[in-house]
């Protein structure tokens, strides 16, 4: 099975053929957005909320991320912005961006004097990009060279039924194939964390789970909240869950049954072929900007059903129209079908008795092979919207 790409020289390859516009703070958001507005089609600002007042870690964290996603494949060229006081450097993100071999450029307030003359570089800048870009032609990529995020949300009595291993289905396919899986939500482990251990490739990959469901735990039971018995979400609860070992088995559906190869910090780069797991937040903003930083071309997203079914975009959709992670929404509540016509696959035939999950999963797998080769997700056609894209913390903010 193929899918027609853009290959990098780096080796890496893209199903998108973006600008980006990486702000290296938060404080330089505006500049961004102004650059794309008048740059236009084709130029998107990655918006994030990287703040000058984190510590350690949790700026190391952002200094990966923000790195990542200027690497991802489906970016063709970038432009790293800045004020000149930033506590990550924007000449330190573009030199390690730089490193993949594509075109990049970086502007500070600092370096060109005045907010006003970064803008029109930047502005200029872009559009040359864009246009340098646009002469690049997609090639036949095998179905190895792609690298999958799987996510849910939504979820309800539906989802370890339906969506949810459809989409494993497929996760199972790409990784024989010898292509790349990677999955996250590290709370929804929580009480079924010994089954996903079991798959570990080695002991040490195994343990590497549990000790990061073990982390999370104390980080919740540290705030004087025990989640083992309850369910933390009331849309989950009107959905038909019970518990959160209930949600957290259907979860580990979406990840299939093949071995894991590793478990990976935040935002870190996938390393080889094969399925990982990524520590993270179950927040889907925080994990698709750590997802698409990984390297991830494209992420399939399961909703069981209920109101979260009815937003036309997605919940909390910070990422969701962007290019650099194009989002393939899948649904298996038969209760929310008025809603079909804003999702790519229907798994809910499953559920009526209509098709397995096989048949299901293999009509994922043909739709994610047309997305990857230029065919717009449902999302991707939704009204444009910005969301300021949020950072996965866990030290003080001062």
């Amino acid at each position: 099975m193929e899918f027609q790409g853009y290959r990098r020289q780096d080796g890496s390859v893209g199903v998108r053929n973006m600008v980006a516009l990486i702000p290296a703070v938060r404080c330089a958001n505006e500049m961004a957005c102004r650059i794309a507005d008048e740059a236009g089609a084709g130029v998107y600002p990655l918006l994030h909320n990287q703040p000058c007042v984190h510590v350690g870690p949790d700026n190391e964290m952002a200094r990966r991320v923000l790195t990542g996603m200027g690497q991802n494949g489906n970016v063709a060229a970038a432009i790293v912005l800045g004020i000149g006081c930033d506590p990550i450097s924007a000449v330190g993100l573009a030199e390690e961006i730089a490193k993949s071999g594509k075109p990049v450029e970086v502007l500070t307030i600092e370096r060109e004097g005045d907010y006003d003359t970064v803008v029109s570089k930047g502005i200029k800048f872009a559009k040359q990009m864009k246009s340098d870009a646009a002469l690049l032609s997609r090639e036949a990529c095998d179905l190895s060279e792609l690298k999958l995020a799987v996510k849910c949300g939504g979820s309800d009595t539906t989802s370890a039924l339906g969506c949810n291993p459809v989409a494993g289905w497929a996760v199972d396919q790409i990784v024989d194939a010898g292509g790349t899986a990677v999955f996250s939500e590290t709370a929804e482990l929580i009480g079924a964390e010994h089954i996903l251990a079991k798959r570990g490739s080695t002991k040490e990959v195994s343990q590497k789970v549990l000790d990061a469901v073990a982390r999370m735990d104390k980080r919740i039971l540290d705030s004087g909240v025990d989640i083992l018995g309850s369910e933390p979400t009331p849309g989950n609860i009107k959905g038909g869950l019970t518990s959160i070992e209930e949600k957290s088995l259907g979860a580990i559906a979406k990840s299939g049954t093949r071995p894991l190869s590793d478990v990976l910090m935040y935002g870190e780069k996938l390393p080889g072929k094969g399925l990982y797991f990524m520590d993270g937040s179950a927040n889907t903003p925080q994990m698709a900007l750590a997802l698409s930083a990984a390297g991830a071309q494209m992420m399939t997203f399961g909703f069981g059903g209920g109101l979260p079914s009815r937003f036309r975009g997605m919940p909390a959709n910070s990422m969701g129209n962007l290019p650099i992670l194009p989002v393939v929404k899948i649904f298996s509540s038969p209760q929310v079908i008025s809603e079909i016509d804003y999702f790519d696959v229907y798994a809910g035939t499953i559920i009526e008795g209509k098709e397995t999950v096989p048949e299901v999963g293999l009509r994922l797998l043909q739709e994610l092979m047309a997305i990857a080769s230029g065919k717009p997700s449902k999302v991707e056609m939704a009204p444009r919207y910005r969301e300021v894209m949020e950072m996965w913390r866990i030290g003080p903010v001062f």
